[in-house]
């Protein structure tokens, strides 16, 4: 197993660690810490397209913020996440 597989490998088990006791959205950090760990796969030719994580499902927060704008950090839908990132994971093993 390359240095790549292997990095995106233990990131993506480790969000998915992350997830196991957190029942809130997932935010837009943990998003792009998923979407590196994708990257590395792609750099060995793995086909991850079908694991990526639409800008539809970002969530803007919807309290809004006296000056304009809104209040918070957008966020995915913790279940489809988690759908797309288990699938990877079994895809993967």
């Amino acid at each position: 197993m390359n240095d790549d597989r292997e990095g995106a490998l233990i990131s993506l088990r480790a969000i998915r660690g992350s997830l196991e006791d957190n029942m809130s959205d997932v935010t837009i950090r943990l998003l792009a810490e998923y979407h590196s760990a994708l990257g590395k796969l792609e750099r060995t030719g793995v086909d991850v397209s079908d694991f990526r994580i639409p800008d539809s499902w970002v969530q803007q927060p919807d309290i809004p913020f006296i000056f304009g704008g809104h209040l918070g950090v957008p966020r995915v839908k913790r279940e489809p996440f988690l759908i797309k990132l288990d699938s990877l994971l079994a895809y993967l093993a």
